[in-house]
């Protein structure tokens, strides 16, 4: 009985992950999770070295960033600024309305989703 519970538990755990992983967004993408007449949600997905939240220098309406694992972000402003962000998973910070170039700096994979209000 104790076997089959264990079996029971590793078949269900295996399931579940597997599941998951179909459901995970594949790197260096970008995909509208929800939008409606209110807001829209995007998820971006970006490797070391590509763009991480948008393609090259694009504009973003003002919203909400929230961090799924920790980046590294280097943004460039149309002035030629440069700033070097460290976020960990979990940060959540508003921006008004902005453009810039924005890199995956660090070693990973970095995912964040990206709230704008309609």
């Amino acid at each position: 009985m104790k076997h089959l519970f264990v079996f029971t538990f590793l078949l269900l755990a295996f399931s579940i992950n597997g599941r998951s992983q179909q459901n995970r967004i594949a790197p260096d993408t970008i995909k509208v999770i929800l939008e409606n007449d209110k807001l829209k949600v995007t998820e971006y997905a970006s490797t070391p070295g590509k763009d991480i939240c948008g393609k090259g220098k694009h504009t973003h309406a003002p919203h909400l960033s929230i961090l799924l694992t920790d980046a590294k972000v280097t943004v460039t402003t149309p002035d030629g600024k440069t700033q070097i962000f460290d976020l960990k998973a979990g940060t959540a910070f508003w921006s008004e309305a902005e453009t810039h170039i924005a890199i995956n700096s660090g070693s990973k994979i970095a995912k964040a989703y990206l709230v704008e209000l309609k």
